[in-house]
């Protein structure tokens, strides 16, 4: 992760979650690069490489059972929302493949983040 990457959520994203009262320091509440297990692609047996079948949300805030209830997925202001929010709703029908449970999807707050 670029330093510039790291400044930006501690400035924006961060500052934002603990002004709703998530604890980004609290793992049972934010988990950050949250690991989100997928298939393999079509005949391949075995990763590739260490990182193939692995997707990476930027923050899974999770409830009071630890499951998650939200993701988020940061991108920058030049990048249409819309690809973010893509990636986020399928984050969250991985997470629910891979963990079971209730379907969630993303949000986005008024104004975005």
């Amino acid at each position: 992760m670029s330093k510039f990457e790291v400044q930006t959520r501690a400035d924006l994203i961060d500052q934002q979650l603990a002004s709703s009262g998530w604890n980004v320091k609290d793992p049972t509440q934010v988990v950050e690069e949250f690991d989100i297990l997928t298939a393999l692609p079509v005949g391949v047996a075995e990763p590739r490489t260490p990182y193939e079948g692995h997707q990476f949300s930027d923050y899974v805030l999770l409830g009071k059972d630890r499951k998650p209830v939200a993701v988020i997925e940061a991108k920058k202001t030049s990048r249409d929302a819309a690809i973010g929010r893509e990636q986020a709703k399928q984050y969250c029908y991985n997470i629910q493949n891979q963990l079971g449970g209730d379907r969630f999807l993303p949000t986005q707050p008024e104004g975005g983040l």
